[in-house]
């Protein structure tokens, strides 16, 4: 049988994954890492995250050596330093499961440097859904939400929830700083269950330093000496500007960069 896909008829067998139920209807979850020097920090919490994200869905888990499976495919493409995209999705009989990886190029030493600049995303979070814990392959809002940030040159979107108490960014989780204090979202509010962020949380308290969980509003933020994004790609990400208002002196805190140093001798030692 022929279809018709991009200007061309094609034999529908050459492309029938793209007619599985996970295709078709946004079914299914993934997760986004990143590989240094051919390791993967904390791929265990990855892929346990990923197979809960498919039980609540009502997906068979995945049964996989994911780090025989990554090492290999890092070596393969000759990768050290390296995005990796693991993609699993409903099939009519079974799971299926990509898993890509590409070097990694995203966000230089000058991006640190100058930190992000962030707008408020038009689209609301629903903290009531049960499926706003899952990275779900339905990820339009969290899309449209990035696009709308980078329509107006900016680099990432905060979103907030019914409350308008922010929940963090569209594809990070959001921590602000004021003196020695550092307070995060509530996942209560709608914070992502991050990696990064669990990461961080644990280890900043094994630090003493103090941080809490709490619903935070805008005024929050503009109040802040210091705020910082998180996520395994961005690793720890200044933020620096919001809607167009500063954030402390609208540069890189020193907080910040001391956590970001810490962070990334953490991904070393795990």
């Amino acid at each position: 049988m022929k279809i018709f896909c991009n200007s061309k008829f094609v034999e529908k067998e050459t492309i029938e994954e793209i007619f599985e139920p996970g295709f078709l209807f946004g079914w299914g979850v993934y997760e986004a890492l990143r590989a240094y020097g051919g390791k993967v920090p904390f791929l265990a919490m990855h892929t346990d995250r990923l197979n809960k994200g498919l039980e609540i869905l009502g997906i068979d888990k995945i049964d996989l050596d994911f780090p025989g499976a990554i090492k290999k495919l890092l070596s393969e493409n000759k990768l050290e330093d390296a995005y990796i995209r693991i993609t699993a999705y409903k099939k009519r009989n079974s799971t299926g499961v990509l898993i890509y990886a590409d070097k990694f190029g995203y966000y230089q030493k000058d991006a640190y440097e100058k930190g992000f600049s962030a707008i408020i995303s038009p689209y609301r979070r629903d903290t009531k859904s049960p499926f706003s814990q899952i990275k779900s392959l339905s990820y339009i809002e969290n899309r449209m939400s990035w696009f709308k940030a980078q329509q107006a040159n900016k680099d990432e979107a905060l979103l907030v929830n019914q409350e308008d108490y922010l929940i963090g960014g569209s594809r990070s989780n959001l921590f602000l700083v004021t003196g020695r204090e550092i307070v995060t979202p509530s996942v209560k509010s709608g914070a992502f269950m991050g990696i990064t962020r669990n990461r961080l949380v644990n280890e900043l308290m094994d630090l003493r330093i103090r941080i809490k969980e709490k619903e935070l509003s805008l005024e929050d933020l503009y109040e802040a000496d210091e705020a910082f994004l998180t996520s395994s790609l961005l690793e720890v990400m200044p933020l620096v500007e919001c809607a167009s208002k500063k954030i402390g002196d609208g540069l890189p805190g020193k907080m910040t960069k001391e956590i970001l140093n810490q962070y990334r001798e953490l991904c070393r030692e795990a």
